[in-house]
């Protein structure tokens, strides 16, 4: 019996092959330059820590999307049984909460490293921040896996006691009505567990857009004043400060693909299947070239 593959279904995959080189190259990029210098150096800088472990989770996410993504395109029903979808909840579940913690990591970063606020406890952070970012990747790691463990031993007991309930139903239904509260509880756990680092990532980002703000303001105020006074690095908090706007807005765009996506992981059209992996890959770009 051959097997043959529709058209659509051909420049569907292509699409996802071009998404996933282009991920796999950015990623990959900055994995490598740091891995290099580390070979090098045998150290590593804050930063490079930060978007290496970034650039990592972004990899493992942007390969797991396409697998999906060809899985379900192939195999339309391979993700019909618990067997399968809960395995695959799980690995997502936690690599895409891992990246979105190293993601509010850098935020942080970028907060500490270029704000000025006169509290003391952002003086303290300021001075400890190089110490401070292993132990702020590896809370992230474990946040992650706490919330991935309960997702798994919660998930696994509601199916345990939906299925022993349902006795009419067999271990071989295809996407049965437990199936789909289990895709509605993993949206709620995901929502759930996403929220302390999306109010990080939102803190540190307003903090670091009003210090920058202020700075402008304060170097703009004083060539008023004194014409002949021009200090150069104005036009490099402008830039910063557009970059941190920029990063907020591809970061909650992301999150909210994201989010709403695994909510129908196996009812998604194609177009936007295509358009969450093209604001992962994005987003990937957007860290690349800033």
């Amino acid at each position: 019996m051959k097997f043959f593959l529709a058209p659509d279904v051909i420049f569907y995959l292509i699409i996802l092959a071009i998404e996933l080189s282009a991920g796999v190259v950015t990623n990959g990029y900055i994995v490598g330059v740091n891995c290099i210098d580390w070979v090098k150096s045998r150290t590593l800088t804050s930063y490079d820590k930060i978007i290496t472990s970034l650039a990592f989770s972004r990899f493992f996410l942007q390969f797991l999307l396409t697998l999906d993504n060809i899985l379900t395109k192939v195999y339309p029903n391979i993700f019909d049984r618990f067997q399968t979808l809960q395995p695959y909840l799980v690995i997502w579940m936690f690599i895409n909460q891992v990246t979105l913690c190293f993601a509010s990591c850098l935020s942080v970063f970028y907060c500490v490293k270029i704000a000025t606020f006169n509290q003391t406890l952002f003086s303290w952070l300021k001075l400890r921040l190089s110490k401070l970012v292993p132990w702020l990747l590896l809370g992230s790691m474990l946040y992650c896996l706490v919330i991935t463990v309960a997702f798994t031993l919660f998930s696994y007991s509601y199916w345990v006691f939906s299925h022993n309930s349902t006795d009419h139903l067999s271990r071989n239904v295809t996407m049965s009505d437990n199936t789909k509260n289990l895709l509605e509880f993993t949206f709620l756990i995901h929502s759930v567990g996403s929220i302390f680092p999306l109010i990080v990532f939102i803190a540190s980002s307003v903090l670091l857009v009003i210090s920058l703000w202020r700075h402008i303001r304060k170097m703009n105020l004083n060539s008023d004043f004194n014409p002949s006074f021009r200090n150069p690095s104005t036009d490099a908090h402008v830039r910063a400060l557009k970059s941190v706007v920029s990063f907020f807005i591809v970061y909650n765009i992301y999150y909210v693909t994201s989010t709403f996506s695994i909510g129908n992981i196996s009812y998604l059209n194609a177009e936007w299947k295509i358009r969450v992996l093209t604001w992962n890959k994005a987003y990937s770009q957007f860290i690349f070239f800033k």
